[in-house]
């Protein structure tokens, strides 16, 4: 005695097995159009850094440049100290040496995790999953 409907079945799990690709491809692409959108722009360097790295069948990956975290999530107040040479030179108001330089905390400006939450949001997967669901057999 056969299984009735074995082919549709296998048609429809290997649909669903590669959907999360084109899912997962336009989900990452929102993402870098609204974190572009949402980011504070002084140089404009992080804004051109934002992209999509990959996307495949099990996960899609969106970054920045290295300092973007420093912008998402805050930073500490903190020393920064002379390395290279005995001070260091800056020019605001005139100019200044100093060895050492206190930075004050800097409060979290998230653009990128309320960007990926707003473009899960509109690309919703269940629909596109029942699509792939329906076509497949």
């Amino acid at each position: 005695m056969a299984l009735r409907g074995t082919p549709e079945l296998r048609a429809r799990m290997k649909a669903i097995k590669v959907a999360f690709k084109p899912i997962g491809r336009n989900w990452a692409e929102d993402t870098v159009h609204l974190a572009q959108a949402r980011v504070a722009v002084r140089t404009g360097a992080t804004r051109r850094s934002i992209r999509v790295k990959n996307a495949s069948m099990k996960k899609a990956s969106v970054v920045a440049i290295w300092g973007a975290r420093f912008i998402e999530q805050g930073t500490k107040a903190h020393d920064i100290k002379a390395r290279r040479k005995t001070v260091m030179r800056f020019e605001a108001n005139g100019t200044i040496f100093a060895r050492k330089v206190h930075k004050p905390a800097q409060g979290a400006r998230p653009f990128l995790e309320p960007a990926a939450e707003a473009a899960l949001r509109k690309n919703p997967m269940a629909a596109e999953l029942i699509k792939l669901w329906n076509e497949a057999a």
